[in-house]
């Protein structure tokens, strides 16, 4: 019976070491960008900082792959634990997808932030479920991370719990 009891605690220690959104203020407003070049958002991204879903638990990294029609995600983590999903992605609006992701189901994207160069970008979704700050390499410079924190909070979600990687 003892050991039952320890196992529970163990599991239900387990169990929050991934927070689980929501990560934004559903009163807050939160807009997508209005001009957006699809080309140029295509293409090999690094996410360096990310609101935890069940599919970011103990990633060392995590690249995504954007093209027309197609999501891809790769967790890279110690030992046997690395996953790929891959997903459609269907353009509903300027700046807004659909798909299914893995640890969060059906949802909407929304790139919120492009910078200019298209080297940095923050996708979220409007539930706040969960939320990524994107560079094209895997180490963002602080300018550019700073900006995607302040997208962030603008658009309701809690800087705070935002996850980093690749300093």
């Amino acid at each position: 019976m003892r050991l039952r009891g320890i196992l529970l605690l163990a599991a239900v220690g387990l169990a929050g070491c991934v927070p689980v959104g929501p990560y934004r203020d559903p009163d807050r407003i939160i807009s997508s960008k209005a001009v957006l070049d699809l080309p140029r958002l295509s293409g090999d991204w690094s996410v360096v900082g990310y609101f935890p879903t069940t599919f970011e638990a103990g990633c060392e990294a995590i690249d995504l792959a954007l093209v027309l029609g197609s999501l891809g995600r790769t967790c890279e983590a110690s030992g046997a634990k690395s996953r790929h999903d891959q997903a459609p992605l269907r353009a509903i609006d300027v700046g807004r997808f659909e798909t299914t992701l893995v640890g969060v189901g059906p949802t909407d994207l929304w790139v919120l932030w492009v910078d200019e160069g298209y080297r940095t970008a923050v996708i979220g979704e409007p539930q706040g479920r969960f939320g990524w700050v994107i560079n094209r390499d895997p180490t963002i410079p602080t300018d550019r991370w700073v900006a995607a924190q302040r997208i962030l909070d603008f658009n309701g979600y809690d800087p705070a719990a935002l996850v980093r990687l690749g300093h």
